[in-house]
């Protein structure tokens, strides 16, 4: 599978941010302190951060009382929108395969086993458009 680590602790570091506002404890949260709480080295926070922000999701502020908040509420964020930010549109599955046979059954086979799982990545990008974050918060 191509997808990284990173979209799985992108979607907790957002849940963390909503639920810390949700509960109003605060507004901006420190990335030093996400970093700390969720275990996530600073250097790979600030990746998902990055991209979190260049998406529209975040925002920062600098300054003492700084940090990052949401940009948009969690009933707009889907579990899609956070996986195109962090891992833009690479494939699920790498399909491109090189045989040292030709002919019809092996070209035949390349391109159903293509065919299907392409098919099932766009069953599971429909359903992480289906789940918003709002929808992980109200079940936690």
């Amino acid at each position: 599978m191509a997808y990284t680590l990173s979209y799985s602790k992108a979607i907790l570091v957002l849940i963390f941010i909503s639920d810390k506002i949700r509960r109003g404890e605060t507004d901006y949260i420190s990335t030093k302190i996400m970093s700390e709480l969720l275990n996530i080295p600073r250097p790979t926070l600030s990746v998902i951060l990055s991209n979190l922000m260049r998406a529209g999701i975040l925002q920062t502020k600098e300054g003492a009382n700084g940090g990052v908040r949401m940009a948009k509420t969690e009933e707009n964020i889907t579990l899609l929108d956070i996986l195109t930010a962090i891992e833009s549109e690479k494939p699920l599955f790498q399909t491109d395969i090189e045989l040292n046979v030709s002919g019809n059954r092996p070209d035949n086979a390349k391109r159903v086993v293509g065919e299907k799982l392409k098919a099932a990545e766009a069953t599971l990008k429909e359903e992480l458009r289906r789940t918003t974050l709002r929808d992980i918060l109200n079940s936690m």
